[in-house]
Parts: structure tokens; sequence; C-alpha cells
């Protein structure tokens, strides 16, 4: 793999590892029981717009261009990359999703954090299935 390929690899996985964890935070502090929920909100889009969201520009980017420098590897040599792609579909509507919640929590439009947690372990199961089809690479 040269230098760009890798770099573009690195950054994307970097990427992932911080939104993932900080989006599951999201969904955490807004679904917690204690403290108010305009509170709980107003700390769930904190970490929304300050890891969650610019950890998922650099990680969509990477991934764009890493994908873009070699379209007949993922999509004609290998198929697993449909897999994976379809997966990170879900996980990036449910990160849109989740932070919606939180937005809506912190202006005191929402109460409860609804459906959040069930969003949460769906969006875990996903990226979880993605990381298992790019490392095993199955078909």
């Amino acid at each position: 793999m040269s230098g760009l390929f890798s770099t573009l690899v690195v950054l994307h996985v970097i990427a992932n590892v911080i939104w993932i964890g900080s989006i599951l935070a999201v969904a955490v502090v807004i679904g917690a029981h204690s403290g108010d929920a305009v509170t709980r909100g107003k700390i769930a889009v904190d970490v929304y717009g300050k890891l969650a969201t610019p950890a998922f520009v650099v990680s969509f980017v990477a991934g764009i261009a890493r994908l873009a420098l070699d379209t007949q590897y993922y999509f004609v040599q290998t198929k697993f990359m449909h897999g994976k792609l379809l997966l990170a579909l879900v996980v990036i509507g449910l990160h849109h999703v989740i932070g919606a919640r939180a937005k809506k929590m912190a202006k005191g439009v929402a109460t409860e954090s609804g459906n959040t947690a069930i969003l949460a372990v769906i969006l875990l199961l996903s990226a979880a299935g993605a990381v298992f089809l790019v490392v095993t690479k199955p078909f």
C-alpha cells in the first residue's frame, strides 16, 4: 500500500474510533437519568459538535478518497465493500438521528431520549459488522 493509501486508511480508522465512541457517548448522555433533560442535551450537543461530527467528516472524506483512488479493487476484485458501505450508511443515518435528538433535548423540545438506547445498540452492531467485513474480507 503506497504512502497516500496508507495515510488515508490510518486517518479513516482513527476518525472511526473517535466518531463511533463519541456518538455512543452522546446516546449515553441523553439517555442518562441524572440531571435535567436540557442540561443532558447541551452536554450531548457539545460532544456531538466537538467530537462526533468532526470525526465523522474526517472518516467520510478519507474513506471516499481511498475508494476513489482504487474503485477497481474495492468494487470489482473484492465484494466485502458493498456490505461494509451498507452498514456505514446505517451508522451515518443513526449518527444524525441521535444528534437530532440531542439538539431537541438541548432546546427543551424533547424531555426524554425515546428509543435512543435501541438506536445506539443498532449503531454499535452496524459499526462492528463493518469492522468484521473489512478485517475478514469474507467475500
